[in-house]
């Protein structure tokens, strides 16, 4: 049975350690977004995004000590300790000039965790998966070549849209990376820390948990 995860929990990971990770099942994926957020906001990169099983999700986060880094976590803490919110809102630039709606920081943490995971796997994979059907289907449609209706709604519906999918499919994600690699690049950008000396990695847990609410 799923559980919900508070963010008192989440925080207890990024704690200073170099490594941290989250093997999360079931409904529990749903919590992905905010622990990359979160992971963010403390200064840890996520690494890497793994499927131990069809039910599970491992995300997987190293600390980022350079900096930049380093001072954006230590103004998280600064934040907690005055009352300040876990997640700040985000600026969030558009295509229209002058306007810049404020959204949740599950959004870039959501393009960051796709662009982990193109970089990690690529396009093959997919377009893979899709040939395979393709090809299964118009197996299928030899099989039926004695009913001629049969044979030819399979390669219609099914055989060429995948077959098309497939060469596709490579284009589609390149697409979907870049414009998920522009968006976290603008939020990095965005909440880079400023002047100051930049702080240590944070010993112990970090300051501000009672801050931090329950999560969802």
């Amino acid at each position: 049975m799923s559980r919900t995860m508070k963010d008192p929990e989440i925080l207890s990971r990024f704690d200073g350690r170099g490594r941290a990770e989250f093997l999360l099942g079931g409904l529990e994926g749903r919590h992905s977004d905010r622990i990359t957020a979160i992971g963010f906001e403390f200064g840890y990169d996520l690494q890497a995004t793994e499927m131990p099983s069809k039910s599970t999700i491992r995300l997987v986060f190293v600390r980022n000590d350079s900096p930049p880094v380093r001072q954006r976590a230590r103004q998280t803490q600064e934040r907690l300790r005055a009352g300040g919110p876990l997640l700040p809102m985000w600026d969030a630039p558009t295509a229209r000039p002058g306007t810049t709606p404020s959204v949740t920081a599950e959004e870039p943490a959501s393009a960051r965790r796709g662009v982990t995971t193109y970089e990690a796997n690529g396009a093959k994979k997919f377009a893979l998966f899709a040939a395979l059907l393709s090809v299964g289907c118009f197996a299928v449609a030899g099989v039926l070549r004695d009913r001629p209706g049969a044979a030819l709604a399979v390669l219609v519906v099914f055989a060429v849209p995948l077959a098309v999918t497939a060469v596709l499919i490579p284009r589609w994600m390149k697409r979907w990376y870049e414009k998920n690699r522009r968006l976290v690049e603008l939020h990095d950008q965005q909440r880079t820390g400023q002047g100051g000396p930049p702080p240590s990695p944070p010993p112990g847990s970090p300051d501000g948990h009672p801050h931090a609410g329950d999560g969802q």
